[in-house]
């Protein structure tokens, strides 16, 4: 019987994004999964939307407050009752055949406990993107393209600002490189035309966050993270939209990512 994949997706005033995203989930050629939703108080379109999929793969728990960035992937990791588990943002987008591409190789790779694929991340404002990928074996990734297999660890909700990467690296790996990169590009990342999706909303310069960054990274990097993020905080009420997408790629042209037009 092939393993069982639970989908966990949290939405939050998504009816702009959620019907194109969850086609690409319920359209995967790896069918055997359950589709978890955490909607987080929505208050357009969402839930309609999502019932009129009608899938029985589909379930839809809807709370009547928002519990957090990653309080709902705590919430649907204690209710995923199979052997993976795949993280799917709301506004997302997968090629058809990721899911079971990843599947796969979990399944004859017994000593990772996850994979992730390269990303296409792509810049919603002027349809520009580029690939993100780290190599082969690591103990992070591009979060919305994680599958990892499912002992119902959680995530440390007081770390909000980089948690993800926390997760990773600190309760899923323990500091080993045990999560492999697949390397085609099966994971679409939208950033949105306003930026809200990207971690500089979530940062705020206190105790926890320093310490996480200095935690999941080395010394001169965590520095330069903070100081990005702190740029982001004092210049963006002053920069046009044009500039503070010039400012976000930044980094990644100075890693030599060619950015690209969109196809």
């Amino acid at each position: 019987m092939k393993p069982l994949v639970s989908v966990c997706i949290c939405t939050c005033n998504s009816s702009e994004y959620i019907v194109q995203t969850l086609n690409t989930v319920l359209n995967q050629t790896y069918t055997n999964m359950e589709i978890l939703i955490c909607d987080n108080w929505s208050k357009d379109d969402t839930i309609r939307l999502i019932k009129m999929f009608n899938d029985p793969r589909v379930k839809i728990y809807s709370l009547d407050k928002n519990i957090g960035a990653y309080n709902w992937l705590n919430y649907l990791i204690d209710r995923a009752r199979w052997t993976y588990i795949a993280i799917q943002d709301h506004d997302d987008l997968r090629k058809l055949n990721k899911i079971e591409k990843q599947v796969c190789f979990l399944e004859e790779n017994k000593k990772y406990v996850g994979c992730w694929t390269v990303a296409c991340m792509w810049f919603e404002w002027d349809w520009k993107c580029f690939y993100y990928d780290f190599g082969r074996e690591t103990y992070w990734c591009i979060h919305p393209s994680l599958m990892f297999r499912n002992n119902w660890q959680h995530y440390i909700q007081k770390r909000e600002y980089m948690a993800d990467c926390y997760f990773m690296k600190k309760i899923l790996c323990g500091w080993k490189k045990l999560i492999y990169n697949l390397p085609d590009p099966l994971t679409i990342h939208r950033i949105k035309i306003n930026l809200n999706n990207y971690s500089y909303s979530r940062f705020k310069f206190n105790k926890i966050n320093l310490s996480t960054v200095f935690y999941c990274h080395n010394s001169l990097y965590a520095c330069l993270m903070i100081w990005f993020e702190l740029c982001r905080k004092w210049f963006y009420p002053y920069m046009s939209l044009k500039s503070r997408y010039k400012f976000e790629r930044l980094p990644f042209i100075l890693k030599w990512y060619k950015i690209v037009d969109y196809a």
